[in-house]
């Protein structure tokens, strides 16, 4: 290799030969930067002038250059052509070895871009040629005439300080080379100071303009502009920013990197993306969305949250899956997609919730048109779903079942749409934008959403899901206080199937908004550096107030659309004097009020209906020709854009400024404008119309609460309120069924009662909505007055059903049974607290005789009660039936017996089915063949009727306390598995919560593997905390504890439900006794001595044993209570002398099993061997304990009880170290451990059987 450096007075350049047919030339300051030009072979170079390169002669490839975009990519990219590379590897020299300039370099660069893009001519030497100077200066004279005086002096300036230049650009343009391309030249040929705007500092500015126009911008910057698109521009001022993101690359990266993990098969993931307003979190999102729908294949639904919001928030996730199915409907292409969701969805999704996702989301009805076939109307959804008995019990069905349900229903039925979507090989994007702004239904179904995301859940029956969810909120709006702080972000990190991953924008950098600039005012980034510092420092990097301040600029023309230049001008003197307000909303609405009044007033009618409106609400306005006609302008202004048939504002902060203008006179009469226009078009059209009354009813509640009010259309404005109530609670929205109920309400303040019946609705409408919002502190109030003003007990029934089972799920159990009690008493009928024992059981005698005579088909087809204060009063009884196992069980007999006493007596009905299930728990001591038939029945009863929403927590009840009397555990098991989900289906959230706690229960016992069993634990306890249900959460906690502490976790339990703030064991036991909840702190008693046992602690075992005070209900826990207190009475009575006491407790566990196995030699065999086997021990029969030892290990291990089985092998060892066979006591033991290592108990292993015993 030859080196040779030119130092001439004009260039600091090192050239160099590479094989004799590659030039290369590189930046001494700039050493990993080179510029090479391929030569033809056998060229020689060496000792060769840069600047006398003559391209043509020299004969380099580079001849020939067309301009087109891939030739002169390849011109300026090529290995061929040019390149830019790093340098040649060797010793660079040292750079103090060079004294000439940068610039000296930069301008050398030049001579040689203008011989390349000039196919080789000659350098112009204008001082030679006085005609091309006098040329000059008449195009001089002439473009000076166009200015004024003041303009003419700046440009006379500008064209003496390029007229040189001028020589250089028109042999360039003479050669058809672009704008953007002789701007290169040109600037490097006359590089100046770096005070000089147009000069490039360094060869990277030369390489990142060339990249921009080659490859980054071409259309902006390579090709000839549009002179018609560049004089619209002029003559209209706009700015196109465009749609890139700038600044954000490592958080789209970020995105797209989890976006990349769809496939994992057991997590999901959410991403919350936290930033001020106008950070620019939508338009990164929508950035994000473009490449993963277009280029990767994704579906995509987005949410938008408003400010504004009407009192339908659901109403906006509706509206987005809504748009979502429309848009796969209007192609051909996705029919094949479209037909599998219509078969997923009825796998999981009974009728009725079908049903309710179709009145939701209309253009599901295409796919499901056998199902809807039987809804008459629109408004008559409960018509579908809300059936039963075809009798007066419809009315009593309503006022609890659904009503209860209806919430979960909807969630379940949402969750399951949005699995349908995503579990058939397309992915899932699912963006919330704006959660700040969410309602707390809105969040809960959210939260709904992501809870239900579990392979523990779905795997088994689904595909797995691909979905990323999204969400955006305003982190200067989300404070420590906020909901989502409080609530709801702890319960998205808690979902144990789910992986949370926050990102917290800032401001861009000066570079970003540097390029965000360049790109929109169409140059490159070197001529727009200056202005970009000042714009960054001014706005402090914020996205939005950069766009604000820019047009802010254009509208005072400091920053104008020069027609000489053809290009936007500034004077950055006057920029950085240009003022900034104090916020920006000032500075908008600075921009706003320049626009004509009458588009001002159609951008204040669309902030006062939010930040979009669709145009066929506009339709229903009076001058809706005008008002389309100015949403027109301000979408030329970029204020708001059109999406369909939807106009919304461009940001929300557009839309809160446009508000905010208004006085509160103003936004008083246009709120009511909007109204009563809406209303008088609406009533003429029709229920079509149905969602233009809603928002009808929204505008003239929010003229009320800004002082507007008038007498005289009071009761037409409640009664709207009541029907748009009526239609909230029919999609489940409660939050704004209450809301309307309460505005209502408020129209009719002062004269309420004057319409009886109007009154009594809304005020009947505010206590279920309240009840279902989980805002009871509220229905106390709206009780009493209905109480207070009630004409008769009908009128005030279903409040006080309500109030019944809001006590209840509150923790109130004891006041909710008083209240029930009190309220049978007014139905006529004997509160159980009044009835003397002997009536008590005279009342079961009388039962038991009754249904002697039945056989099944005769309770299957018995007449149905017609009676209304018969069925009041079942509808009474039946659902007291869980307060009462938890809080008085001694009562359950008689309200069991008198459920099915009135059946017998007056008709059957769905509730009478509970009164069956209560008496076969009383047969449960005498014949449990018997209890089972009377279980089963009561089951298939409750199936005749069509009120499937009772079935789940009428089999829980069943398989809880009856079947695994008979049928294998690991198959109740499984069907408890099962009613979950059909609870969930049912949106029966307390019931569903009690059926995975008996589930995890029941694994525990059939010994499955310990660890599975934890990540079931954290998975449930997140469903729970989400259903707020305190009772279920509580009982949980316990099982957890057990779990946890014997599989040897580091984990606390106690940290899977925060929200309770339990602490420790202790603390959990004290908090049960001081709720007074008997059921769950009996249950917290076995807990612990169940762990006692494990933990060889025998004599904390006996204690907890006897705290637990068996109620003689047969239980499930009793019967493990019985088996693990006669276990441990065995173990205490070999250690001590007083073992009486001890030795009873075992023996009535063996009668206890004796009886049981006779039923369920599965269930019971092992156990019952198990504990003849310690007895015999005691008593010294080593063959014949040996013998039971084995039997108990057998039937343990072909029944799969593992956990038993290991027992088992652990106490025949124990048994040879009494008696002195080491040899045969470590086989045994040996055995065990393995036994315990499948059943994953690491917490218990060596203690109970460690590796290395000192056997003694």
């Amino acid at each position: 290799m030859h080196d040779n450096w030119e130092e001439d007075a004009d260039v600091s350049v090192k050239t160099s030969d590479i094989d004799g047919n590659c030039l290369r030339i590189e930046d001494i300051s700039m050493p990993n930067i080179a510029v090479e030009i391929q030569l033809p072979v056998g060229h020689d170079s060496r000792g060769q002038d840069v600047a006398d390169i003559d391209v043509s002669r020299d004969g380099c490839t580079i001849d020939g250059v067309q301009l087109d975009t891939n030739q002169l990519k390849a011109v300026v990219y090529s290995p061929s052509n040019i390149e830019f590379r790093p340098p040649i590897k060797g010793n660079p020299l040292a750079r103090s070895q060079f004294t000439k300039s940068r610039h000296q370099f930069l301008r050398q660069l030049g001579f040689l871009f203008f011989q390349i893009f000039s196919r080789g001519g000659t350098f112009p030497n204008p001082n030679i040629n006085p005609g091309r100077m006098s040329t000059a200066a008449e195009n001089c004279e002439c473009k000076l005439s166009r200015f004024s005086c003041e303009d003419q002096i700046n440009e006379a300036s500008k064209i003496i300080r390029r007229m040189n230049l001028d020589v250089y650009k028109e042999v360039l343009l003479d050669a058809s080379v672009p704008d953007s391309i002789c701007r290169v030249v040109t600037d490097l040929i006359h590089s100046g100071g770096s005070g000089e705007e147009t000069s490039f500092s360094s060869l990277i500015d030369v390489i990142n303009e060339l990249q921009d126009i080659v490859y980054d911008r071409p259309h902006t910057l390579f090709y000839k502009p549009d002179t018609l698109a560049v004089d619209n521009i002029a003559k209209e001022g706009k700015i196109d920013f465009g749609n890139v993101v700038y600044g954000r690359e490592i958080e789209i990266n970020r995105i797209l990197e989890l976006a990349a993990l769809h496939n994992d098969p057991l997590r999901t993931r959410l991403i919350l993306i936290g930033g001020n307003g106008g950070e620019g979190k939508t338009f990164m999102i929508e950035g994000v969305r473009n490449h993963l729908v277009n280029s990767c294949g994704w579906f995509h639904v987005g949410v938008k949250f408003d400010r504004l919001m009407h009192n339908s928030p659901l109403s906006v996730i509706a509206s987005a899956f809504e748009s979502f199915f429309v848009s796969l409907f209007s192609s051909g292409d996705n029919e094949p997609y479209l037909a599998a969701i219509a078969i997923s969805l009825p796998l999981f999704l009974s009728p009725s919730m079908i049903v309710l996702l179709c009145n939701l989301i209309p253009s599901l009805r295409e796919l499901f048109p056998v199902i809807m076939q039987r809804v008459v109307s629109d408004d008559d959804l409960t018509a579908h779903y809300k059936e039963s008995d075809a009798t007066e019990q419809n009315q009593f069905d309503e006022i609890l079942s659904d009503s209860e349900s209806s919430r979960n229903r909807l969630h379940y039925s949402i969750s399951r749409l949005v699995h349908a979507i995503s579990s058939l090989g397309i992915p899932l994007l699912l963006v919330f934008d704006d959660l700040q702004w969410a309602g707390q239904d809105s969040l809960d179904l959210i939260t709904s959403m992501m809870v239900e995301w579990s392979p523990v859940q779905f795997a088994e029956v689904a595909p797995i899901a691909q979905v990323l969810f999204v969400g955006l909120y305003r982190s200067d709006d989300v404070d420590d206080d906020h909901i989502l702080t409080t609530k709801y972000f702890p319960a998205f990190n808690l979902v144990a199937a789910m992986d949370v991953h926050s990102i917290l924008l800032g401001a861009i950098t000066k570079n970003a908004c540097n390029s965000m600039i360049a790109y929109a005012l169409r140059l490159p980034r070197r001529l727009t550096r200056s202005l970009a510092a000042i714009v960054h420092a001014k706005t402090s990097g914020n996205v939005f107030y950069m766009k604000v301040f820019l047009e802010a600029l254009v509208i005072n023309k400091t920053l104008h659309y020069s027609l000489t230049e053809r290009r936007w001008v500034w004077r950055l003197d006057t920029v950085h004097a240009t003022p900034i307000t104090e916020n920006v909303a000032q500075l908008m609405r600075r921009n706003l009020q320049i626009l004509p009044e009458t588009t001002l007033w159609a951008l204040k009618l669309l902030s006062c209906l939010g930040s979009k409106a669709c145009e066929s609400v506009f339709m229903l306005l009076e001058d809706h020709i005008d008002m389309i006609n100015e949403l027109a302008v301000a979408i030329e202004k970029n204020i708001v854009e059109k999406q369909g048939q939807v106009y919304r504002f461009t940001h929300d902060i557009l839309e809160q400024s446009v508000y905010d203008m208004m006085s509160r006179h103003e936004k008083n009469n246009n709120h009511l404008f909007l109204g009563l226009e809406l209303i008088n078009k609406a009533n003429e059209t029709g229920s079509q119309f149905r969602q233009a009354m809603i928002i009808a009813i929204d505008q003239i509640n929010r003229a009320k609460m800004l002082g507007n009010t008038q007498l005289s259309y009071s009761c037409q404005y409640a009664n709207l309120n009541l029907k748009a109530a009526e239609s909230s609670m029919s999609i489940s929205d409660f939050s704004s069924a209450l809301s309307y109920a309460e505005h209502g309400i408020s129209f009719l303040d002062g004269h309420l009662w004057d319409d009886y019946k109007l009154t009594l609705q809304l005020y009947d409408m505010a206590c279920k909505a309240s009840f279902k919002s989980y805002q009871g502190g509220k229905m106390p109030r709206f009780v009493d007055e209905i109480f207070k003003h009630a004409n008769c007990l009908q009128d005030k029934f279903s409040s006080h059903l309500l109030l019944i089972e809001s006590l209840g799920v509150m923790g109130k159990e004891g006041q909710a049974i008083d209240s029930a009690f009190s309220l049978l008493q007014e139905l006529g009928d004997t509160s159980p607290e009044d009835i003397s024992s002997q009536v008590i059981s005279n009342e079961i005698v009388e039962t038991k005789s009754a249904l002697l005579s039945y056989t099944d088909d005769d309770i299957k087809n018995a007449p149905r009660v017609t009676d209304w204060n018969v069925i009041a009063r079942m509808r009474v009884l039946g659902p007291l039936m869980p307060f009462l196992f938890t809080e008085r069980p001694q009562y359950i007999p008689y309200v069991g017996s008198r459920i099915i006493n009135l059946s017998i007596q007056h008709g059957f009905c769905s509730d009478s089915s509970f009164g069956l299930v209560a008496y076969a728990t009383l047969l449960l001591e005498s014949d449990i063949d018997q209890a089972y038939r009377w279980g089963k029945l009561s089951v298939s009863l409750l199936e005749t009727f069509e009120s499937t929403d009772k079935l789940p927590r009428l089999k829980c009840a069943f398989y809880s306390f009856l079947a695994f009397f008979r049928e294998p555990l690991q198959a109740v098991v499984d069907l408890l598995k099962c009613n979950y989900r059909d609870a969930l289906m049912a949106g029966d959230a307390y019931y569903a919560c009690v059926s995975i706690s008996y589930h995890t229960r029941f694994r525990t016992m059939c010994g499955h593997y310990l660890p599975d069993l934890e990540q079931e634990c954290k998975t449930f306890a997140t469903q729970m905390v989400h259903l707020t249900d305190p009772i279920a959460c509580l009982t949980y906690l316990g099982i957890s504890e057990a779990i946890y502490k014997l599989s040897g976790s580091p984990v606390i339990p106690f940290s899977l439900m925060p929200c309770l703030n339990i602490q420790n064991e202790e603390d959990y036991m004290q908090r049960l006794e001081a709720a007074g909840m008997s059921s769950t702190l009996q249950a917290g008693y076995f807990n612990a001595l169940f762990v006692s046992f494990w933990h060889t602690k025998y004599d904390e075992a006996a204690g907890w044993a006897k705290k637990y005070k068996c109620r003689n209900q047969n239980r499930f826990l009793d019967v493990y209570h019985s088996f693990y207190e006669g276990l441990s009475g065995f173990q205490l009575a070999r250690k001590c002398s007083n073992y009486i006491t001890a030795i009873e407790a075992g023996k009535r566990a063996i009668a206890s099993f004796e009886k049981w196995m006779k039923h369920s030699t599965w269930n019971f065999e092992n156990k019952f061997s198990l504990l003849l086997a310690e007895l015999q021990f005691f008593m010294g029969n080593k063959e014949c304990a040996i013998e039971k030892y084995q039997a108990a290990i057998k039937a343990a291990h072909d029944r799969h009880f593992v956990h038993e089985e290991g027992l088992a092998f652990e106490l025949l060892g124990s048994l040879y170290t009494h008696y002195g066979d080491m040899d045969q006591a470590k086989v045994q033991r040996a055995k065990a451990h393995k036994c315990y290592e499948k059943w994953g108990a690491f917490g218990i292993i060596e203690l109970r059987v460690p590796t290395n015993p000192c056997l003694t």
